[in-house]
Formats: C-alpha cells, sequence, structure tokens
C-alpha cells in the first residue's frame, strides 16, 4: 500500500534512500515513547514504501548480475584464447 504522501522514490539514490528509512525508522520510536499510535501507522505506511524500494533495486541488481553470469561464455571469444 503506497503512503499519499510518499515521493516518487526512484528518483532518489541509494544512500538517501537509507538515510530517509533511518529517520523514519527514528520517527517510529518516537510515536512509540511518546504512544502516538496514529504517527507510528502513517510511518509504518511510509517505511514500507521505502523498503520496497530498496527491494525492488535489489531485485533489478540481482536480474542484471544473473543476465550477465548467463551470458557470459556464450561468445566464442570469452572461451577460446589464443
Amino acid at each position: 500500500m503506497n503512503h499519499p504522501l510518499t515521493p516518487d522514490l526512484r528518483q532518489l539514490s541509494d544512500a538517501d534512500l537509507l538515510k530517509k528509512q533511518g529517520e523514519l525508522q527514528k520517527r517510529i520510536l518516537y510515536g512509540h515513547q511518546t504512544g502516538n499510535i496514529n504517527l507510528i501507522s502513517q510511518v509504518e505506511l511510509m517505511l514500507t514504501d521505502y523498503r520496497e524500494e530498496s527491494m525492488r533495486r535489489d531485485r533489478e541488481r540481482t536480474e542484471k548480475a544473473n543476465e550477465a553470469v548467463d551470458n557470459k561464455g556464450k561468445n566464442w571469444d570469452d572461451l577460446i584464447d589464443i
């Protein structure tokens, strides 16, 4: 579920994405300390969006790495070095 106030996460760098996740986790901790259940639920929704974007990026990197491994060796130049 996407939170309506979550910005376009595809435009953030990986470092910014991780930084924002840390900030949101601190806000959740603050919500627990103050007993503000509404704050916790809203911030958890946003944090879920950030985590899903991180997982999406990880899946893309894994797929690219797997494709590179699959394609390696199909070219004879890679196999025969004279």
